[in-house]
């Protein structure tokens, strides 16, 4: 009889090894089968598959269990004298019987349905009993021709199905229930043999060679690996595989031709001891203990210091410890071309993300966390470009800003960008932008903070946007308009007082000495009329004299003095409160600079500019110790939600 050997799992593996040994030596032999699908159907459930079910169904009225084996550990042409089919009885709601039917169709455990399920066939056993005092015991069937005929071929093995008769209601363990363990199970007894092996076959995937029918076998290992390989298993099969980081190392050298590297003696042929050290000579060598240091010409001279360069997930990270040291620095001396001697770069979408990034940690002595030196005309210490670039017209952007430079300050006095200089401009700004872009923007997140403040230090003078949208100035409000054909420029100053007035101006007609005058719709709009307004009136006629009376908020009359009765026309001005603004008067703005005077003294005391004078002068109001705003009236309002529409738009 010949014999195979072949892949099963483990457990069958050891049954059929049993099974070949005790065959060796005539002696019976057995072998235990564990399901390879599981599951029952409902026929009132008739579209759900159960194959994850822990317990099969058996009942009556509706339900039917469907187990199949996997025979392919049993040796082909082994002789079988019993198989027994071993079930868990789980619960017996009605005592009964069943029998255990062929299956005439394949059908998988996770997909069967009653609607899907494959026809019945022949019944293997009939009328199987089933009592209640059999619960949690074992139930022991006869299928020895159900075997014998699905090895031999004249039945297809699609399974067994467990059919219950007549009000029969019971379940069994399923192959998934892992509280008991106890699945269904194919017991094989093998036929006793003689003892004579008449012959052993290697099958493709074991990883042996050898056999034959006669005389002395020698089963070994495939020998038809390659050198390098070993055998070893794959998931399904035993195969020659290349071991990968193996070899031999022969020598150590340098790279040509020329390396950052350089070794100190001499170098390594089959074993002992390299030793790397830092190369100083190439351009681009690294010099991780070099450090810089101003010296009193502008310029920077080397020293030597104690670095450690460490990883803790950055490409490279420095720490420096002594005075006037730096953790990293860049030099770039080309007088030609272009190149940086610090590029920082980020692909990284996420928020905080940063190309270069400088903290200045230190409470004293003026640290900078980045610094950048122009040393000739038009160079640049520091340069911030915003990589994005729009193409065609409509686009529509939304998200954060995209920004060359981005400063950031804190809640204590910290500035997000200062600009110093000695006997030039301090900012400069081009926008060299078609789109109509804004060449400067400010803008005070907080009701409370002022998005522009201009000061001159020689005279006090001080002007500021506070957050409201108030323009607040220590001296005039210009309209600054050519004369003279353009050879000169003069300014026409606005005229200042305590409160907000808006103002309009218009004529009307005298009829028999009386007129009602409506206000402008979008006047009044801008003003509030139910506060006392007033108005001044200009006749362009001959007439005892005009007088106001009736002042509503939508009109008001004008009548001739003494009873007259002229017809002329006349000239009107009116002047009322601006909405919301009507119980200001002299708005105090004493501590307006605070902050600012705060921040500027720090500035002073870490000699990050010279001494300037006090920034806080302003001028003062009949002798007073507090400034105070002396609000322009305006003439032809435009609606404060109108800008911030241009400026959205512009954003």
């Amino acid at each position: 009889m010949p014999l195979r050997t072949g892949t099963a799992s483990p457990r069958r593996s050891a049954c059929i090894a049993i099974a070949l040994f005790t065959l060796l030596l005539g002696l019976p032999s057995f072998a235990q089968i564990t399901p390879l699908g599981d599951s029952y159907t409902n026929s009132a459930d008739p579209t759900t598959n159960y194959g994850a079910k822990t317990l099969l169904d058996v009942d009556g009225a509706s339900q039917i269990t469907y187990i199949q084996f996997n025979l392919a550990s049993i040796p082909s042409g082994a002789s079988t004298s019993q198989a027994t089919l071993k079930l868990y009885v789980n619960t017996v709601t009605t005592a009964g019987s069943f029998n255990v039917d062929y299956v005439n169709g394949a059908w998988s455990e996770s997909t069967i349905t009653h609607n899907n399920a494959p026809a019945l066939g022949a019944t293997i056993a009939s009328s199987v009993p089933v009592v209640t005092a059999d619960k949690n015991q074992y139930l022991l069937i006869n299928v020895t021709s159900a075997l014998q005929a699905w090895l031999n071929g004249s039945q297809t093995n699609n399974g067994i199905a467990l059919v219950a008769n007549g009000s029969f209601n019971a379940t069994f363990d399923s192959k998934e229930n892992t509280t008991t363990s106890h699945p269904a199970e194919l017991d094989v007894v093998f036929a006793s043999g003689d003892g004579t092996i008449t012959g052993v076959e290697t099958a493709s995937g074991s990883g042996l060679q050898g056999g034959g029918t006669s005389g002395t076998l020698n089963l070994s290992l495939i020998s038809t690996c390659s050198s390098g390989q070993v055998l070893s298993w794959n998931g399904s099969a035993w195969a020659c595989t290349t071991v990968k980081g193996t070899g031999t190392v022969t020598s150590v050298g340098l790279s040509a031709p020329s390396s950052d590297f350089t070794v100190s003696g001499s170098p390594v042929t089959t074993s002992g001891t390299l030793n790397f050290a830092w190369n100083l000579a190439p351009t681009n060598a690294l010099t991780p203990n070099a450090i810089v240091k101003r010296d009193g010409n502008g310029g920077f001279t080397a020293g030597y210091i104690d670095v450690n360069w460490s990883l803790p997930g950055n490409a490279m990270t420095s720490t420096v410890s002594a005075n006037n040291s730096a953790g990293m620095f860049g030099y770039n001396s080309a007088t030609t071309g272009g190149g940086s001697g610090v590029w920082g770069a980020t692909q990284s979408s996420a928020a905080n993300s940063f190309g270069v990034y400088g903290e200045a940690a230190g409470s004293s002595g003026s640290p900078v966390g980045v610094y950048g030196l122009g040393w000739s005309d038009l160079s640049l210490g520091v340069f911030g470009q915003n990589g994005i670039t729009e193409s065609g017209t409509g686009a529509s952007y939304t998200g954060r800003v995209a920004s060359g430079v981005w400063g950031d300050g804190g809640t204590n006095d910290e500035v997000g960008v200062v600009g110093t200089a000695d006997d030039y401009v301090a900012g400069y700004f081009i926008n060299n932008s078609p789109g109509g872009y804004d060449t400067f923007l400010a803008e005070a997140e907080s009701s409370a903070s002022a998005p522009f403040v201009a000061i001159d230090d020689a005279t006090g003078g001080i002007c500021d946007v506070d957050g409201n949208g108030n323009l607040n100035c220590t001296g005039s409000k210009n309209a600054v308009v050519p004369i003279d054909g353009g050879a000169r420029t003069v300014a026409l100053s606005a005229i200042e007082s305590p409160k907000n007035w808006f103002e309009d101006f218009g004529s009307a007609q005298l009829v028999n000495g009386a007129a009602v005058v409506a206000l402008d719709a979008e006047f009044t709009q801008t003003v509030n009329t139910g506060e006392e307004y007033q108005v001044f009136l200009t006749p362009y006629g001959d007439c005892k004299g005009l007088y106001v009376s009736n002042r509503t908020s939508n009109s008001f009359e004008v009548h001739e003095l003494g009873g007259g009765s002229a017809s002329l026309s006349f000239g009107y001005r009116i002047t009322a409160l601006r909405r919301n603004y009507e119980s200001i008067r002299f708005a105090d703005h004493t501590h307006d600079l605070d902050a600012l005077k705060r921040m500027r003294e720090r500035m002073r005391m870490n000699h990050a500019q010279p001494q300037s004078h006090d920034p806080a002068r302003r001028s003062r109001q009949d002798g007073a110790s507090r400034p105070v705003a002396l609000v322009a009236p305006t003439t032809s309002p435009t609606p404060p939600v109108a800008m911030q529409s241009a400026l959205k738009t512009k954003k």
